[in-house]
């Protein structure tokens, strides 16, 4: 599932592409995904609208509109947004087609088809999930003073959760087992057995790898794409998450592998305690 660096990535790229263009009509292939309103609804209100910006809360990216829209999308798993040439054939496993003013239309794509679409105006429902998120990494409300307490009053793997959107946005399965490694914390640990020091430690690593992620466009192992179409270098720069068995490029300790919080992690029991 693409996490915070990934749908930063599609965010940049999409942003000169679509912003300021006139959406002229939409084809809806897959009715399903769009979770709000009725796929009918959907494409009439989106008819006419023109792309005003582009933001990221969390792992969901947010196209704001005239007439106070604004599109939301959650990738999921294998959703992408591709900015494609008018006279280009079109990708694969389109399911919606976002015909656009200019040269280019934008679609969305999803192998599995487990993305969800909202549109939205500001007397609307809050979309769960969205609504709740807790503080980004790389942010200023991200501090030991927030996330202690969280962790003093949970017996439940810090793995767990840091991986719940509630207390982190944003951060999934990839960063989160990058994180641990480097702040030297067992995945399975018990959130409530960290000192604020380790907690401090959790949080600074937390802000690198993100950081990292960013700057390399992401992590690609099989499926991610940006808007443009290019895949993410980050992948090369991992150090545990999909490395079970292999040596630990740290100390050499062959790294382990089990489910934490239902999720396969990867650690050495060498460097992380």
């Amino acid at each position: 599932m693409p996490e915070l660096p990934e749908v930063e990535q599609v965010k940049k790229t999409l942003y000169p592409h679509v912003v300021g263009k006139k959406i002229n009509t939409v084809e809806i292939r897959l009715p399903r995904l769009i979770k709000y309103p009725t796929a009918e609804i959907f494409a009439e209100k989106l008819t006419g609208r023109t792309i005003t910006s582009i933001e990221r809360k969390g792992k969901y990216l947010r196209l704001n509109l005239d007439e106070n829209l604004y599109l939301l999308v959650h990738l999921r798993m294998t959703g992408a947004l591709l900015v494609i040439k008018k006279m280009a054939a079109e990708p694969l496993y389109a399911k919606i087609k976002f015909v656009l003013t200019g040269d280019e239309d934008l679609w969305f794509t999803d192998i599995r088809t487990f993305g969800t679409l909202y549109l939205i105006d500001h007397n609307d429902k809050n979309i769960e999930g969205y609504d709740t998120l807790g503080p980004e990494p790389l942010s200023k409300e991200l501090t030991v003073d927030y996330l202690a307490p969280i962790c003093s009053k949970k017996s439940a793997a810090i793995k767990g959760v840091i991986l719940d959107q509630k207390v982190i946005a944003g951060l999934g399965n990839i960063y989160a087992d990058e994180a641990l490694f480097a702040a030297g914390i067992l995945p399975q640990r018990p959130a409530n057995s960290l000192n604020k020091e380790e907690i401090a430690r959790l949080i600074e690593a937390v802000n690198a790898v993100i950081a990292q992620g960013i700057k390399n466009h992401g992590t690609t192992f099989r499926n991610y794409q940006d808007a443009d179409g290019n895949q993410g270098d980050n992948v090369k720069h991992l150090f545990v998450y999909g490395r079970k068995g292999e040596k630990c490029k740290v100390c050499g300790e062959t790294l382990c592998g089990l489910k934490v919080a239902g999720r396969g992690s990867t650690y050495c029991s060498k460097c992380q305690r």
